[in-house]
């Protein structure tokens, strides 16, 4: 079978062909040929080794039978070959060598761990549109390769993974590491620009180039991967990366404290020292018990000058624990009636509050370089919820949401949140007019 590929195509093919290569992360933009490499690598695979099994799979299965089905025909036609057919599971091969169309969405109820994977063997596989898939699915689908004649044939398992720029575990696992030159072993990541295909038609790439949307372009033309095009979030990623560099936003008036508590390694006790809309992260701990985040934040609170009426704190009911010791903070319920009707509850009210001061370039967070990168990806989950929903209050995502975006828990967010507390005011009432103003 012969094959005509781009640059970037064949510097995949590299890594699909070598003997250490085992995830092979490819993209980055729109038009960079992802489909087109994933339906000829497997077609390769499957004819050049007889009786192997191979899967292909997306968000669901309607789009891995629809959108993967279309693009092999076209691969097929261009390479004139015919040795095979489609089934409602997959592809078969006239060789035995089969490509089972896998459903990759996530059942948080029904299914949680992707145990519906746990008896499949196969000899490798692709993952298209990476960043719509949960990266459990992927941690489950190492598993399950090289499980299937790889011996014979003496070739490791595979997984490909095509994607346009996403915010995620593709974001953690292979952009931002291949970005600072510390990939893992075993890893491997391509950018493909849609200006690297030379197929792509110049009316698309033109469409690209002059679209209005900021986000769009950024991702899908630049292949910036720090762009999130997800409309319900809340703060604007240049706003957030300006959070830690807004200098004329001075120190000032009377100082207040924030703390998301937690004991023992549940999380992180995280604490903030604001000076008016300046935080500056004091406390930050993995472990920590009860005495010791006493102890810690009464130190904080003497040491910043913070009045008890002006230290907030929350954890699951440790902050009620905490306010028996340190009488007079505050205790942040986040699923309180709000002060504004508009929102579903209390903490909906302070992560609105805390984005418009973050889009507006109002505050500013004096932190370190690790705790800066952990706070970007944080802000990235502050989402709001029901965004269709015309005639429903404002809410953001759940914490529980939250977690299973980032996969660990949004600490420093919850911190900065609570410190809106201090920040949002009544809207205030209009007048009832008189009869004598009509």
């Amino acid at each position: 079978m012969g094959q005509t590929v781009n640059l970037k195509q064949r510097l995949a093919y590299n890594y699909l062909r070598d003997g250490s290569t085992k995830f092979l992360c490819y993209g980055g933009a729109g038009g960079g040929g992802k489909s087109w490499l994933g339906c000829e690598w497997l077609m390769q695979c499957c004819y050049f080794l007889p009786g192997t099994r191979w899967f292909a799979g997306r968000n669901n299965l309607k789009d891995s039978r629809a959108s993967i089905s279309v693009t092999f025909g076209k691969v097929a036609q261009w390479h004139g070959f015919t040795g095979y057919r489609l089934t409602n599971d997959g592809i078969e091969f006239d060789n035995g060598s089969e490509i089972i169309f896998l459903d990759l969405t996530y059942y948080p109820v029904k299914d949680p761990l992707y145990e519906r994977f746990g008896s499949l063997e196969f000899t490798g596989g692709w993952i298209e549109e990476g960043g719509q898939v949960n990266g459990l699915a992927f941690s489950v689908l190492q598993t399950r390769i090289g499980r299937h004649l790889n011996d014979k044939y003496g070739i490791p398992g595979k997984i490909l993974i095509t994607c346009n720029p996403k915010k995620n575990w593709l974001y953690d696992l292979f952009y931002k590491p291949w970005k600072e030159g510390t990939l893992e072993d075993g890893y491997a990541f391509v950018q493909a620009l849609v200006q690297d295909n030379p197929f792509a038609t110049e009316d698309y790439i033109e469409t690209l180039r002059n679209t209005n949307d900021k986000v769009t372009k950024e991702r899908l033309y630049f292949g910036n991967w720090e762009y999130d095009d997800d409309p319900a979030v809340l703060c604007d990623y240049d706003a957030i990366c300006d959070l830690f560099t807004n200098e004329h936003v001075k120190p000032s008036g009377v100082s207040s404290g924030s703390a998301d508590l937690a004991m023992k390694g549940r999380d992180r006790f995280v604490a903030g020292h604001w000076k008016g809309n300046v935080c500056y992260i004091k406390l930050d701990q993995g472990y920590s018990t009860g005495k010791s985040i006493e102890t810690d934040l009464k130190r904080m609170m003497i040491e910043c000058s913070i009045p008890r009426s002006m230290m907030i704190a929350d954890s699951d009911g440790l902050g009620n624990y905490l306010e028996s010791y340190l009488n007079g903070i505050k205790e942040f319920h986040g699923g309180k009636q709000p002060i504004n009707p508009e929102f579903d509850n209390l903490k909906s009210e302070c992560g609105f509050k805390l984005a418009e001061l973050i889009n507006n370039r109002q505050i500013r967070v004096v932190c370190t370089d690790a705790q800066r990168e952990r706070i970007k990806k944080e802000l990235s989950v502050l989402k709001q919820d029901h965004i269709d929903a015309d005639t429903r209050r404002k809410g953001i995502i759940s914490k529980e949401k939250m977690k299973e975006i980032l996969g660990f828990s949004p600490d420093y967010l919850d911190m900065l949140i609570m410190a809106m507390y201090f920040r949002i005011k009544p809207v205030p009432k209009r007048p009832k007019a008189k009869l004598g103003d009509i």
